[in-house]
């Protein structure tokens, strides 16, 4: 039987199914989770699934509508239903004649990824570009000239002159004058322009900060009164279907002629509905958010201000636009207050972009005296080193094998994700915890582990763990000396058992095999490299301070990556997690109008280097791919004994 690809996004799952086989039943196939409450019948619409269009280079294959079965009676209803268009069908009905791209929704999903974007708090002065006046004003007479010019003259005499007025604020100021019986509050920005008029007496205006990153996407509301962070809402970057990272999402731009269009408008649509979650928490409205700041690396960055990212796929990498932008909020697409503003920070420069701003903003390495290294991991890395006297920054392509894609078994950290691992290098049994359960597998039921697969932080662990316990070499290649159970051959090389059979959701064990750990290995070198040419050009040996920071930096065990050599050799009371510092510069951004000049300042000041160009860039990578490292000392490295947890 003629079998064809499919693929689900966001998972990246795929596999060969058989001609006619259904998208639910493909879906089951491959492991990949769909609601299906009805059980296949075609009433409930919970199996909804989006089915892309076009040539995908990510995958190599040719998405087409066509590519499936026509609509059944029972899909149109429910689309018809639903408001729906051709492009989502029921995943119960539409059967397989091609190969094809399925994105499954957030709501079709019956495991939401766990996202960890939480910032640390925070004491700073609160000083926003956005101020609340509260006036009133004596009823109109003949004479009076305008409403406008009455407001605008009363604001004067409060000490605010030559404030104008933004256009939609200018829409219902009469309706509302009269609301508030000619008492109102005035959102003014920066002290010279009129955003918002409300009757009576109002106050805690909200903005919202946002970091866009290449995989996950993360909104703080604030109340800019307070300075306090009211609500959080996050989600997935829905350009992961067209791309894992941000080289392929350059192509998909420079393949698709309406490629740029897509991911722009994929992006604003998220942000728009973590506006709706955050305020919804607090029973605002959307209308109440009058500024807004947004950070995201270099392509991120362009995509949200739909600007062509493909020069930064070349040499010399030279972004369209690196300074700081300041525009009305709807210009990009965001519905939020009609008049309310938006200001994306500025890039450093080639692939340190705006969420590397944010991050000097949160950790201030510029007024320390320690020479700190900031490490901000994710499917595109940034590294930062320096102190008051200097600050370097570089990137590290460390590929999508950190979110779990390109694993074996990866996936991203959801529910069922194996997330900790630990081997006893004894007995090389194995336990491990996954997300969603607070104990650890050897301390539940083998039926109820329910383990899915293993994501980025399981992963991580998982070769660590086998390289201290010795079933991995320094070479990164399996010890062909030991031999257990849990060591099996899969092709022409030997993998590793994390979960087996019984402890897994699918019925097949969980693995860690040789491609996995080189995916591991080409991430941390990236990193490590990246890391050691700022510290040769800085001039130190060894640096004082090491911060881990981003959604995944904020769960890495530090002793862990340091024994693998992802990171150089420090004393680990000096190595810190922060938690989404990209997320805390955007807060503070948002909450202090002096830190975005301070932003456009560090943006200028710090130096990018290009250790891909360095002439040695090969041979240290190389050097970097063994465990800690070929040739560099690292002193704190502690290998497994017998007994360790």
């Amino acid at each position: 039987m003629k079998e064809y690809k499919i693929v689900f996004e966001p998972s990246g799952r795929s596999g060969l199914v058989s001609n006619g086989i259904t998208v639910l039943d493909a879906a089951k196939q491959l492991g990949v989770g769909l609601e299906s409450v009805c059980g296949g019948l075609g009433t409930c619409g919970k199996c909804l699934v989006q089915i892309e269009e076009g040539f995908f280079s990510k995958h190599n294959l040719h998405s087409s509508f066509e590519h499936l079965t026509a609509m059944t009676p029972a899909e149109a209803t429910v689309m018809q239903r639903l408001g729906l268009s051709n492009s989502h069908r029921l995943a119960c009905e539409a059967r397989i004649m091609g190969e094809v791209l399925v994105t499954i929704p957030e709501a079709s999903r019956p495991q939401k990824q766990v996202i960890r974007k939480n910032v640390t708090s925070t004491i700073m002065p609160v000083d926003p570009v956005i101020e609340l006046y509260h006036i009133k004003l004596a009823p109109p007479q003949l004479g009076d000239r305008s409403e406008q010019e009455r407001v605008l003259t009363t604001l004067q005499e409060v000490g605010l002159g030559g404030v104008k007025f933004a256009y939609p604020a200018l829409l219902s100021l009469a309706k509302i004058l009269r609301q508030g019986n000619w008492e109102i509050t005035v959102t003014v920005w920066d002290k010279s322009l009129i955003l918002r008029v409300q009757p009576g007496f109002c106050q805690q205006p909200l903005g919202l900060a946002v970091d866009i990153g290449s995989t996950t996407l993360a909104a703080y509301l604030c109340d800019l009164e307070a300075g306090a962070i009211v609500a959080t809402a996050s989600a997935m970057n829905p350009q992961v279907t067209y791309g894992d990272d941000i080289m392929s999402r350059i192509s998909y731009v420079s393949e698709q002629p309406a490629g740029l269009a897509r991911l722009h408008q994929v992006v604003i649509d998220a942000i728009n509905d973590l506006a709706v979650q955050a305020t919804a928490q607090v029973s605002r409205s959307v209308e109440d958010i009058v500024d807004i700041v947004l950070v995201g690396n270099s392509v991120m960055h362009h995509l949200l201000l739909n600007l062509d990212p493909s020069p930064l796929g070349v040499i010399p990498f030279t972004p369209t636009v690196g300074q700081a932008i300041d525009c009305f909020a709807n210009d990009l697409g965001l519905r939020l207050n009609p008049g309310a503003r938006a200001y994306v920070l500025p890039l450093e420069a080639g692939f340190v972009g705006a969420d590397n701003v944010a991050v000097l903003l949160a950790e201030s390495p510029h007024r320390q005296d320690a020479v700190t290294l900031i490490i901000d991991v994710g499917t595109n890395g940034e590294i930062v080193l320096g102190n008051t006297s200097r600050l370097l920054c570089t990137s590290a392509a460390t590929g999508p094998a950190l979110e779990g894609a390109q694993i074996t078994h990866g996936m991203r950290a959801a529910p069922g994700a194996i997330e900790r691992v630990r081997i006893d290098p004894q007995t090389l049994a194995v336990r491990f915890k996954v997300i969603g359960q607070d104990l650890w597998s050897d301390e539940l039921d083998a039926w109820d582990i329910e383990a899915r697969g293993i994501c980025g932080s399981g992963i991580l662990e998982a070769v660590a763990e086998m390289f201290t316990a010795g079933i991995l070499e320094s070479n990164g290649r399996f010890n062909k000396h030991l031999s257990s159970p849990r060591l099996v051959q899969r092709g022409r090389s030997r993998a590793f058992v994390i979960a087996d059979a019984t402890q897994s959701i699918t019925g097949k064990p969980i693995i860690i095999s040789q491609s996995d750990v080189r995916a591991i290995q080409l991430a941390k070198s990236a990193v490590y490299v990246g890391a050691k040419f700022l510290m040769q050009e800085f001039g130190v040996k060894s640096v004082d301070r090491i911060v881990l920071a981003g959604a995944f930096g904020s769960v890495l065990d530090a002793q862990r990556v340091m024994n693998i050599g992802m990171i150089p050799d420090c004393d680990l009371v000096n190595v810190h997690s922060v938690g989404n510092a990209a997320g805390k510069g955007a807060c503070i951004a948002l909450l202090n109008k002096a830190k975005r000049q301070e932003s456009s300042e560090l943006a200028l000041w710090v130096e990018h280097i290009n250790t891909s160009s360095k002439d040695e860039f090969q041979d240290e990578f190389v050097a970097a791919l063994a465990m800690p490292h070929a040739v560099d000392p690292f002193p704190h490295v502690v290998l497994k004994q017998k007994g360790d947890k």
